[in-house]
């Protein structure tokens, strides 16, 4: 197929992870992925929470992947907690971000 001078072939464009997820196109406050530390059990809560709405995300593999390898420490990053991916990249060898 041809298109003539000056037109625009149509080109199919990956969609990046993070166009798709739902902590982004959702509504949600960026804050509820980012719980802050508590001793009254608040934090559990906020990251299940945040783990419930990325258990029906279309982008949570790849989010968590990307998380892992970049060796992010805080906030729940396709459905994993903070102490998830710790537990993760200990199990693989290496060591989480000090």
């Amino acid at each position: 197929m041809s298109h003539d001078q000056g037109s625009v072939p149509d080109i199919t464009q990956a969609v990046d992870w993070r166009d798709t997820a739902l902590c982004r196109t959702g509504g949600f406050d960026p804050e509820e992925f980012f719980p802050s530390n508590g001793t009254n059990g608040s934090v559990s809560a906020a990251v299940r929470h945040a783990q419930a709405i990325c258990h029906g995300c279309p982008s949570r593999l790849p989010c968590g992947q990307w998380a892992l390898d970049r060796r992010i420490e805080h906030g729940v990053w396709g459905g994993l907690s903070e102490a998830d991916r710790r537990a993760i990249l200990r199990r693989r060898g290496k060591q989480a971000a000090a």
